[in-house]
């Protein structure tokens, strides 16, 4: 099913039940949250994330947390963790915030940083056992570097508490790229321009490319100044590797004002790795539409 399309039919449903039919459904994807296919858990999450209101997050949590007496479930597996996260970040609550931290704090403790940069859009490691690499090569095989990744998004998108902001900033230290990139987002998400000062700090030091440019991309998103970072990642539409293309992209989409459409128009008429383009087109339209003042 289109992912769009997916997403009416769920809202779409929920006009057409009474209170009882809704009663059923929940217990129905509750139900099926215990299966022994990740597809299925995930479109169990999917389906509880459209139910109105709080309900369903106390069992998405409990997905999320996974289930130590069997280690091998399906339900321990990364899929099940990121597509939890992505559900808790859609639902918004804050009962979300310790479960979220406490997976986030197990699961990442080994992560360690990748020894070599690839270009990976469109050709991934066939592998989810990664405790460098956020990249996998077949459905629902994330590995946990991915899994923590949307964790930390996820509380960014949550509102935040200290233990939360200290946790997403803390991440910036990650040994990883990965986490320190979607610790980057998930301090964009809060959307707190005081939130600029770390992210400045951990830019001066960094040396991974996909990291710099994601944390380059939070900073322009909430300074919005066409400034030195705004220059850089202009050039960045330029460079070899099409990841960090994509991210330049996206950093121009939140940056979000007409003068960076001219450097993606560029960049547009150049791009030939499919990915890219979908997403500087995106960008671009979202940059030259009509803004309510």
């Amino acid at each position: 099913m289109n992912k769009f399309i997916g997403v009416i039919y769920f809202i779409s449903i929920f006009s057409f039940l009474n209170a009882e039919d809704v009663d059923d459904y929940y217990a129905k994807q509750k139900l099926r949250l215990s299966s022994s296919d990740v597809s299925e858990i995930r479109d169990a999450i999917d389906r509880l994330t459209f139910i109105s209101g709080s309900r369903g997050v106390r069992d998405i949590i409990t997905t999320l947390e996974g289930n130590p007496n069997f280690p091998s479930s399906p339900v321990n597996s990364a899929a099940v963790k990121f597509y939890a996260a992505k559900a808790l970040a859609k639902k918004g609550e804050v009962i979300a915030i310790q479960p979220l931290i406490k997976v986030y704090k197990k699961e990442s403790l080994s992560f360690v940083e990748r020894t070599e940069v690839k270009q990976t859009l469109g050709g991934v490691p066939k592998t989810n056992t990664s405790l460098s690499s956020p990249y996998f090569f077949g459905e629902n095989e994330h590995t946990m570097v991915l899994a923590c990744g949307e964790i930390l998004r996820a509380l960014g998108s949550i509102p935040t508490n200290e233990e939360s902001l200290t946790e997403i900033k803390n991440a910036l230290q990650s040994p990883n790229f990965y986490i320190r990139s979607s610790a980057a987002d998930a301090l964009f998400f809060i959307g707190n321009k005081d939130n600029i000062q770390p992210l400045t700090d951990q830019l001066g030091k960094e040396n991974d490319p996909y990291a710099k440019i994601s944390i380059l991309s939070s900073i322009l998103g909430l300074e919005k100044m066409a400034n030195q970072n705004f220059r850089s990642v202009t050039e960045s539409l330029k460079d070899a590797n099409p990841e960090i293309r994509k991210k330049a992209s996206e950093a121009l989409g939140r940056f979000d004002l007409s003068i960076a459409a001219p450097y993606l128009e560029k960049a547009i008429r150049v791009e030939n790795h499919p990915f890219v383009l979908k997403q500087m087109k995106e960008d671009y339209q979202k940059i030259t539409s009509f803004h309510v003042p």
